[in-house]
C-alpha cells in the first residue's frame, strides 16, 4: 500500500520550489525494484519496470499524467508526494510536446542538452521545467500505445553544474538501462 506523507521543515528555495534541500545527495549502495501495470491496445496489458536507487520512495501521483512516481527520500522521513528531486514517468504538455516535436524533427526547441538514442528511448535531454529543471528519456510507452512519454528526473535549478545534478543524473541513467516492458499473458 502506497501511503501519503506530510514533510516536516518544508523550505523554500529561491526558484520557488518546496524542497527539503540536502547540502548532499546521498545515494546508496542498493537498489530496488519498482513495477507497474498499464493498459495498451486492445486492452492489453503490460508490465512496466525498472531498478532504482533506495534513496528514492515511491508514491502515488494524484496526477493523470504522472505514473511511477519516485520521491529523494534519504533517511525514509516522513514526506510529501510533491517534494523534490522525483523520479517518474510522466506525459504532461512539456514532455509530450518535447517527444512529438523530437519525432517529427530530430531536435526541439527547449532542450538545453539532447543526445539522440536507440532502443527504447529516442533522446536523453535536459530541459528548463517551470522553476526547476528536468533531465528526462524520451519514449512511446506500451508498443506505442502510449506515446509521447519522458522517463523524467525533476530538480531544483540549485543543483545545476553541480557534483549533487551529477549524482541524480546517474541514478536516472541507471533506472534508463533498467527500464523494462512487458506484454502479459495472463490477466490478474
Amino acid at each position: 500500500m502506497r501511503l501519503f506523507k506530510k514533510l516536516r521543515g518544508n523550505k523554500s528555495n529561491d526558484m520557488g520550489s518546496k524542497i527539503k534541500m540536502p547540502e548532499d545527495i546521498i545515494v546508496l549502495p542498493s537498489l530496488h525494484d519498482v513495477e507497474d501495470y498499464e493498459y495498451g491496445e486492445d486492452d492489453s496489458k503490460y508490465l512496466m519496470s525498472f531498478k532504482i536507487n533506495d534513496v528514492f520512495q515511491e508514491f502515488e501521483s494524484h496526477a493523470g499524467e504522472v505514473i511511477m512516481l519516485n520521491v529523494y527520500n534519504p533517511n525514509n522521513d516522513y514526506c510529501e508526494v510533491n517534494k523534490l528531486p522525483y523520479i517518474a514517468i510522466q506525459f504532461d504538455d512539456k514532455v509530450y510536446n518535447a517527444v512529438e516535436e523530437f519525432k517529427e524533427k530530430g531536435t526541439f526547441k527547449d532542450a538545453i542538452e539532447l543526445t539522440k538514442l536507440t532502443g527504447n528511448f529516442y533522446f536523453k535531454a535536459k530541459i528548463e521545467y517551470y522553476q526547476d529543471m528536468m533531465y528526462f528519456y524520451g519514449f512511446d510507452r506500451c508498443n506505442g500505445f502510449w506515446e509521447n512519454n519522458g522517463l523524467c528526473l525533476v530538480y531544483p535549478k540549485a543543483y545545476v553544474n553541480t557534483e549533487n545534478e551529477l549524482k541524480l543524473i546517474g541514478i536516472l541513467d541507471e533506472v534508463a538501462r533498467s527500464y523494462n516492458e512487458q506484454r502479459c499473458r495472463d490477466f490478474d
